[in-house]
Formats: C-alpha cells, sequence, structure tokens
C-alpha cells in the first residue's frame, strides 16, 4: 500500500485558482464559471481569503428565482470558509480525511500569513492519486451512488434547479421510462450547465431538459472496474459518470469523489481480508512443515522451538488484524464528527429491519429532525462551535433512546434520523416530544434563529406496517414530508402522520 510521503500536498494543489475581487457582480462570477467552467471561485482582496461562491451557490440562487441584477459577489458568497494551512498539513490523505469529515469540495491552502496559495478539489486529487492497482481490484457497482436524482427530458429547466438544491446533488439524470416504470437514462445535467445556461441570461421557467441535457450520453457498465471509470472520465475530462447495467437501464452514477473513496476505512478492509487469508496460507504451511520435521527424530527439539516461535508470531498476527478488523468496522459504520451512526449503516440496518418486520407485520416508525436556521448559526458563532452544537444533539439522542433495537444516525449536516422498530405512531411522537424537550432545555445560544433565542429542532414522524412490495423510501419521504410540514408550520416543532 502507497505510503503517505508518496504523495504530498503540493502536487494536489491547483495554484492558479479562479479569483475575483469583493466588488466583482455576479453576473460576471457566473459568466466566468461558464467559460472556465470551474466550480468555483474565489473572492480574494490583496491576497487575502474572503469568500468562496460555487456551482451549487449558483443553483440554489436559480432555483429560488433570485434576482442577480445589482448583486456583487460580496452579497452571496459564503464567508464561513473552511480552509487549512499547508505548514499542518503534509500529505493528500490528511486532505482527504478533512474535506470527508466536513464534506466539502473545495478546500483552500493559506500560507503562514493566511494568504491564498491555492485550492484542493477532488479532480486535482485525483490527477494526482492513481492507486491502479486498488481500482483495478473494484468493480464501478461496488462504490457507486445508487440514490440517482432524475427527472423526464419534458422537465422545466427551474424545476431541474430545485430538485438539485432540495437534495444538495450536482446533477440530475434524465431518464425514458417504459410501461413497468423502468428508468432508461438519455442524457444529463449538471450543475454547471445551470451555471452556463444562466450566464447565457436564458429563462429557467420554459426551456425543457431535451433541449439542453448533455446527450448522447457516455455511461459505464456497473461491472466494469473502477479503474475504467476513472480513465473514462480522463478521456472524456467529465467529473461524473452515469451508470448503467446490461441492459441499458439506470443503475446509478459514479463520481470522482466515489473514486477516493478507496481509501475510506471501510473501503480498505478489502486490505485486512488479504491479510488474514496470507496468515491462513502461513498457518497451512506451517502445519505441513510441522508433518514434515516430526519424521525426523534428531531434529525433534529444534522444530518444536521453530514451531513455537512460528506459532507464537502468528498469533500475534492474527491479533493484531483482529483489532485492526474492530477498528475499521467501526470507523465504517460511525459519523466522525457526532459517534452516531453513519448514513451508509443506517441504510443497511433499515433494509434489514423493514424484511423483518415485512414478515411479523409489526410496526415500524421513523422520526426525521433538523436544526432549525442552522446556516445562520454557523455564520454567527462559526463551524467550530457548529459542530460542538450538533454533537450537544447527538448526545441528546444518546440518552433518549434505551432499547438496542433502536438506531439513531446522523443523515445528512444539520440532519438527524431514528428507526424505531415494533413502534407505533404515538410511541414515536412521544419520544419526539422529548427529544425536543431536551434539546431546548440544552439552551445552546442563537441569536440570529427567526423563532427563538436558543437553538431549537424541527421533526417529523411517520409510521408504517413494512410490506416487502414496497421500498423503505416510502417511509423516508413520510417522514421527510412530516419535517417539512414542520418547519412551514413556523418550526421549533413536531408533525406527524
Amino acid at each position: 500500500m502507497a505510503s503517505e510521503s508518496e504523495f504530498p500536498l503540493t502536487q494536489a494543489i491547483n495554484f492558479e485558482p479562479l479569483k475575483v475581487k469583493a466588488n466583482t457582480s455576479v453576473e460576471h462570477v457566473v459568466t466566468l464559471l461558464s467559460q472556465t467552467k470551474a466550480s468555483c471561485v474565489l473572492v480574494v482582496e490583496q491576497q487575502n481569503l474572503l469568500g468562496i461562491y460555487t456551482e451549487r451557490d449558483v443553483v440554489r440562487m436559480t432555483a429560488k428565482s433570485q434576482n442577480f441584477a445589482d448583486l456583487s459577489v460580496a452579497d452571496v458568497m459564503s464567508k464561513n470558509i473552511i480552509s487549512v494551512n499547508a505548514s499542518e498539513v503534509t500529505d493528500i490523505f490528511t486532505v482527504l480525511n478533512l474535506m470527508r469529515s466536513h464534506r466539502i469540495r473545495h478546500l483552500p491552502i493559506l500560507d503562514e500569513l493566511q494568504q491564498l496559495i491555492g485550492i484542493v478539489t477532488p479532480r486535482t486529487i485525483r490527477k494526482v492519486f492513481k492507486p491502479a492497482d486498488m481500482l483495478r481490484s473494484r468493480l464501478v457497482q461496488e462504490l457507486m451512488e445508487t440514490r440517482v436524482i432524475k427527472a423526464s427530458p419534458l422537465t422545466k429547466i427551474l424545476d431541474i434547479a430545485l430538485l438539485m438544491a432540495k437534495n444538495k446533488v450536482s446533477c440530475v439524470v434524465i431518464v425514458e421510462e417504459n410501461t413497468d416504470l423502468e428508468s432508461y437514462p438519455v442524457g444529463i445535467i449538471t450543475e454547471l450547465d445551470i451555471v452556463i445556461l444562466r450566464a447565457q441570461q436564458e429563462d429557467f421557467s420554459w426551456i425543457q431538459a431535451k433541449e439542453v441535457m448533455s446527450t448522447p450520453l457516455k455511461p459505464i457498465k456497473n461491472d466494469n472496474t473502477l479503474w475504467s471509470a476513472h480513465e473514462k472520465m480522463e478521456q472524456e475530462n467529465i467529473r461524473r459518470l452515469v451508470v448503467i447495467d446490461g441492459e441499458g437501464k439506470l443503475s446509478g452514477i459514479i463520481t470522482q469523489s466515489s473514486l477516493l473513496r478507496v481509501l475510506d476505512p471501510l473501503e480498505m478492509q478489502a486490505t485486512i481480508q488479504i491479510l488474514q487469508q496470507t496468515v491462513d496460507e502461513k498457518t497451512l504451511q506451517l502445519q505441513h512443515k510441522n508433518h514434515l520435521l516430526e519424521k525426523e527424530i534428531q531434529q525433534c527439539q529444534i522444530v518444536k522451538s521453530i514451531l513455537s516461535k512460528n506459532e507464537t508470531e502468528y498469533r500475534n498476527i492474527a491479533e493484531k488484524l483482529k483489532i485492526a478488523n474492530q477498528q475499521l468496522q467501526q470507523l465504517a459504520n460511525s459519523d466522525g464528527l457526532t459517534g452516531l451512526a453513519n448514513r451508509r449503516y443506517f441504510d443497511d440496518y433499515f433494509q434489514q429491519e423493514w424484511k423483518r418486520l415485512s414478515r411479523e407485520q409489526a410496526s415500524l416508525s421513523l422520526i426525521m429532525l433538523d436544526v432549525d436556521y442552522f446556516k445562520n448559526d454557523n455564520d454567527t458563532y462559526g463551524h467550530l462551535l457548529g459542530d460542538e452544537c450538533l454533537r450537544k444533539i447527538a448526545n441528546v439522542l444518546k440518552k433518549s433512546i434505551k432499547r438496542p433495537a433502536d438506531l439513531f444516525a446522523r443523515y445528512g449536516g444539520e440532519e438527524f434520523i431514528i428507526l424505531l422498530p415494533n413502534t407505533d405512531i404515538e410511541g414515536a411522537i412521544h419520544l419526539a416530544k422529548q427529544i425536543n424537550l431536551k434539546v431546548k432545555s440544552l439552551n445552546i445560544p442563537h441569536t440570529n434563529s427567526d423563532i427563538s433565542h436558543c437553538v431549537t429542532i424541527s421533526l417529523g414522524a411517520a409510521s408504517t406496517i413494512p410490506q416487502l412490495n414496497k421500498s423503505t423510501q416510502s417511509l423516508i419521504a413520510a417522514a421527510d414530508e412530516m419535517l417539512y410540514k414542520a418547519k412551514l408550520a413556523g418550526r421549533n416543532c413536531i408533525a406527524f402522520a
């Protein structure tokens, strides 16, 4: 496996990022993003980093039908920037972990005077770090994202932008569906496409997806290797690929961030398994050697000494592998910030409980909760206090849930989710009320909230009896709808179905 020293940070830095001054108009910034195909622009004055404005910000403003006229980039840029001093990190692995833990795609690099040096993105990292052996041994279907936001060719571009903003995704796959509701991808619209259309001052309210989508698609099959996906991205100079099965149906999507996930603790378990296989092979060799040496009576004492030493060494290796495997499993299943279960583990456990309770025909409830005006909290108190706020809320969840089968997880940035097997809607509402009161009692200051002087949460609860002919998404959608209803009702409350 490659060592950290083989991938110094400097190789992954773009020393000439797109930069503008604070008084630059938003319309001009959008034009620059469109022309350069950059994913962000840094707002800089005398090498001092003031803010960042990304493709996603353009999509978000477009979805709100916000007028760009008379706005400067200083009015809309993100000011609470996560950056890193070049002297604090020396390798790509550390930067990857930082970007992953904060869920960001752009990491400005500063010098000791806090002046801008450059920026690191998944694209710049991928051009440096190419773990060929690991990518060749893994298939696209192992790391692709199966939750794909899709739309029909007749969908208006404004609705496409709304889908991107609501789901916080960088693209929408355009599909045609047959009578069996099977989806066949025919095009794709990305954040960059929205930026280009905005720069051209197109009317988003009437243009349909089929008129501007990237087509014909250049998809990749789900049984291709990750190395094939990497090469195709390089050849086509694109950031993502639509994934299809052998019949051309939509399977998922894979991005350059997906390729970098081969360095995640969960994905590195494959390496642990290889080491375990090596131990097993060595053990078999040892047993065979023992059988042969026993025939040599004159060498009996030597044989015993060798075997004793080797067995001790192998036992030590096996014990270390066992501990490493346990640690990797813990890292793979938990959220680094809060210590709660992460989304991947939640999805797996949800599927398991859905099947079990469909057989038993017992109730399954779900609570989704979101921190009210959390972005305002971050802008006011800074990212570190924002993280501490999430940790305190996570502790409330840990103390509120007593049953072993119940599961709480961090589902998104400031969004949490609670799975309650064998629980009806009354039980879910009771727990939701307890959690809401406990969060209020924390009395975490939030002067920028529109509804309270302290941090509050909105909760949505839903319950069902699982059926095998339905998916878990039906219950998630119901709880999400209730969460949305709670927000419409003024936040700091509970809605339930």
